[in-house]
């Protein structure tokens, strides 16, 4: 008897939160759209700030220290000592005549200006690859001043002020992203709350009834808490179907974005379910009063 019960009121609930949604079906359907727009700007962003981490990763990953050296440099006793530094994985020298090649096949067609010169300007450089950690612009910045103190080496380069201002970029996007985040957050809730708030209203008198016969606190209000909820959660399905559309679109383009799909469902569906929870629980001090 007592399952026959529970499912009986779990029907109810559920009986009541599809006839409040019908109710106010009209306010329900703005409300979710407008939900969506706002997390699909948030989703948008999330993953720009995605694919810009993957390119500022790639590049600190990809990084080198090259190292120019004077003509007489001693070659072998540079590459020891370099080895030694802490955060150097290895190294390779790098003659007059292989960075002479190199520039030529990077310049292809242009090659010609090379030979125009008659003598090869470039000099022997030694390239340090980096154990990870060491790829940052702090590390990078330490790691060139101390190999530019050894006997031999004319400069030191590592792109390090280019990663540099991608990390600035990334840093700056972050930030941007946890604004949204709290803009679209609140926006959420506030709507969601109008939603429920104007459902209670519509229903006052049938809540009143419903108490003075002894309904449980939980039949009245979980009907309006999944009405938020639910309200939330197809906030979010739209949002991600819209992202998901416009990277594809996108993609016929650009070179196709890194697009984190499941990552992404689970932020837009936990999200706005969650938006929606407190929404609808906020709204529902209006039956506590």
């Amino acid at each position: 008897m007592q399952v026959e019960s529970s499912e009986m009121q779990i029907s109810h609930i559920l009986q009541e939160t599809g006839r409040s949604i019908n109710r106010n079906r009209t306010a329900f359907s703005l409300a979710t759209s407008v939900q969506a727009v706002c997390l699909t700007l948030l989703s948008i962003f999330l993953v720009l700030t995605f694919n810009l981490g993957a390119v500022v990763h790639s590049a600190s990953k990809n990084i080198q220290l090259n190292v120019f050296l004077s003509p007489d440099a001693d070659t072998q006793s540079l590459q020891g000592r370099i080895r030694r530094v802490t955060g150097v994985a290895d190294t390779r020298l790098v003659t007059k005549e292989e960075a002479l090649a190199e520039l030529r096949t990077e310049m292809d067609k242009d090659a010609e200006v090379i030979d125009a010169l008659g003598t090869n300007p470039l000099p022997a450089s030694i390239r340090v690859s980096l154990l990870p950690g060491y790829a940052s612009p702090a590390a990078l910045a330490s790691l060139e001043k101390k190999v530019g103190l050894l006997p031999g080496v004319t400069e030191v380069w590592s792109g390090r002020e280019s990663l540099s201002k991608l990390d600035q970029i990334l840093r700056t996007a972050i930030g941007i992203g946890i604004a949204i985040l709290v803009i679209v957050s609140l926006s959420v809730i506030f709507i969601v709350f109008q939603t429920v708030d104007s459902s209670i209203v519509t229903r006052s008198s049938e809540i009143e009834i419903m108490e003075l016969v002894g309904a449980s606190r939980s039949t009245v209000q979980v009907p309006f808490i999944l009405e938020g909820t639910l309200q939330g959660f197809l906030g979010g399905i739209i949002a991600f179907i819209l992202v998901f559309i416009l990277g594809r679109i996108i993609s016929f383009v650009l070179p196709a974005p890194i697009f984190p799909f499941g990552s992404l469902l689970a932020i837009d569906l936990v999200l706005g379910g969650l938006l929606g929870f407190l929404g609808s629980v906020i709204a529902l001090n209006r039956i506590r009063r």
